[in-house]
């Protein structure tokens, strides 16, 4: 059984339509949600970064998180709904996830002192999970998303980190999570691997 946080998404996607129908009367595009979320993603990663001696800004992860969240469906949701798919678009989805996630996973994790190895490991490992799905297309046809640590998944594990971390937790408990982190990474991409060639037997 598929374990992961996406499997919400049409929930989620629910909450978010009365949004998704007044930023498309506004002639907003999925391509500008898209970059614009990009922006401000590294905008706010540099910034706490900077200001993270104060700890109550690792409160606002989670808040960062769900609004980041909700515009990536909603860049999804315009072009599907209202027939404003580009294939620039897909280059961007892509792309701008990855950016975002680099950014933020380096200047996170940098900030909480957490070793360069576990760091390096667990963003180069996200990127790995999202690279399997994409090229699970060549071969089933089909964007691949399980977890147990895909891109919400690993949203909302930073999303509990930091919480700890506000709260006080010892920093070498923070570093076992972390490693538990990187395990579920590499599990993730067996998973996405395995379930593409099962679809094709």
């Amino acid at each position: 059984m598929d374990i992961s946080i996406y499997n919400l998404k049409k929930k989620f996607q629910d909450l978010l339509m009365p949004l998704c129908r007044k930023l498309n009367s506004f002639g907003i595009t999925p391509n500008q949600i898209t970059i614009g979320t990009m922006i401000l993603s590294i905008i706010f990663s540099v910034i706490f970064y900077i200001f993270s001696k104060y700890r109550w800004l690792f409160l606002t992860v989670p808040l960062f998180f769900l609004i980041r969240m909700a515009f990536n469906a909603l860049d999804g949701m315009i072009a599907s709904r209202f027939d404003k798919k580009t294939n620039l678009g897909i280059f961007l989805n892509e792309i701008g996830d990855v950016v975002a996630d680099t950014v933020f996973f380096l200047c996170f994790f940098s900030a909480v002192n957490i070793n360069i190895i576990s760091t390096m490991l667990f963003t180069f490992l996200g990127i790995l999970s999202e690279y399997t799905g994409i090229v699970a297309i060549q071969i089933d046809r089909k964007r691949h998303y399980e977890g147990p640590m895909g891109k919400s998944d690993r949203a909302f594990f930073v999303s509990i980190l930091s919480i700890f971390i506000f709260i006080g937790i010892d920093n070498k408990y923070i570093n076992y999570l972390i490693y538990l982190g990187i395990f579920l990474l590499v599990v993730t991409i067996y998973n996405r691997i395995k379930a593409t060639l099962k679809n094709i037997v």
